[in-house]
This record gives C-alpha cells, structure tokens and sequence, in this order.
C-alpha cells in the first residue's frame, strides 16, 4: 500500500509536467505557424491546457493534506507541485499577451528564443521520470545539469532579444515585447528552479 501512495507522488508529478510540455509546444507551434486571426481560439486551447495542470496540481494537494508520510518531504512536493504548475501558467500569459495587445507580426528572434521552452521542459521532464530512482540512478543528476544549461541559453538569447527590441523608436512596441520576452524567460527560469529542488532532495538524502 505503502509503495502504491508513493507512486502517486512521482506519477503525478510526471502528469504534471507532460501539461507544460504540451503548453509549451502548443505555444511554439502557434508562433511558428503564426496567425493573428486564431488567437481566441488558441487562447482558449491554452486555457484548457492550464486548467488540467491546475487539476492535477489539486490532486497532490489533496493527497499531501492527507498523507501522514511522503517519500521525499512535503515541502519539497508541494514546491515541485507549484513549479510545474507556474510553468503552465507562465505559458497561457505569454499567449495572454499575444491576444491582449492583439500582436499582427512576431519578431523574428522570438522563434528561437520560443524554441528553448518545450526543450527545457523535456529535460525537466526526464529529470522527474528519475525523481522516483533518484537515490540510485546514474542519470538524473545530466538531466539537472540539461535543464540548467537550457536556462542559460535562454539567458543569453533574452538578453540579445532585448538589446534588439530597444533599438525600436515605438514606446508600445518596447513595452508589449518586453513583457512577452519576459514571460518566455519566466518560462525557463522556472524549470531551473523545479530542477534545483530536485537537486536538494538529492542532498538531503545522499
């Protein structure tokens, strides 16, 4: 019985970040294949993606309110928890931003930058398929390494997209982008923190 609740623990996280991982490739398709006309309905489509997460993310609460004993301490679950979920909710702000400012015309050196999201999100992915084995596995600690990488690039590609965006003369086109680069960088900043927790749970435990 034991192990069959344990098992929920990790399942449930991997639920989780397979919601952001189909957000995210939601999100990058839509901006590769760009049209203004379909953004309602996308937005819509994201809103859904969201509301699974946010599910999901009720379910550990829920499980965690009853639980006397968790595999890895509670705190840690619920941070994991809340992580995943903010990367979803990261995801449906940047499209937010998209239908808010009703944006006609994607800047190109957002495709890259876009690009970097269902990729860290996949290596986040594999570090959570890990977490349950993360006493033993020979893995999972190049997956954390993966992630924080990913983030790095994002780092420098957030800034090379922002020093581009203030050559601009247009104070709204500034303002409308650099809230939509920041929401991408928010993106990827939060799985390098999902991941970091992990690599705590590793120390704690080694």
């Amino acid at each position: 019985m034991k192990q069959k609740k344990d098992n929920f623990y990790f399942k449930n996280l991997v639920t989780c970040v397979d919601c952001s991982y189909h957000a995210s490739e939601f999100l990058r398709d839509m901006i590769k294949n760009y049209d203004p006309s379909t953004l309602e309905k996308n937005l819509e489509h994201m809103h859904g993606l969201e509301q699974e997460a946010d599910t999901e993310k009720h379910k550990m609460t829920s499980a965690l309110m009853q639980a006397f004993i968790t595999p890895i301490e509670r705190e840690d679950l619920v941070a994991l928890s809340s992580y995943l979920d903010d990367i979803t909710d990261a995801l449906d702000e940047v499209l937010m931003e998209f239908y808010i400012c009703d944006i006609r015309r994607i800047r190109e050196d957002v495709v890259p930058f876009i690009d970097l999201i269902p990729e860290c999100v996949s290596a986040l992915h594999d570090v959570l398929k890990e977490l349950k084995h993360f006493k033993t596995s020979k893995t999972i600690e190049d997956y954390i390494i993966k992630v924080n990488d990913l983030e790095e690039q994002g780092d420098k590609l957030y800034m090379e997209c922002l020093h581009h965006l203030y050559q601009e003369d247009d104070v709204r086109t500034v303002l409308i982008w650099r809230n939509i680069y920041d929401g991408i960088e928010k993106c990827l900043d939060t799985c390098e923190h999902a991941a970091d927790i992990v690599s705590t749970v590793i120390m704690k435990n080694s």
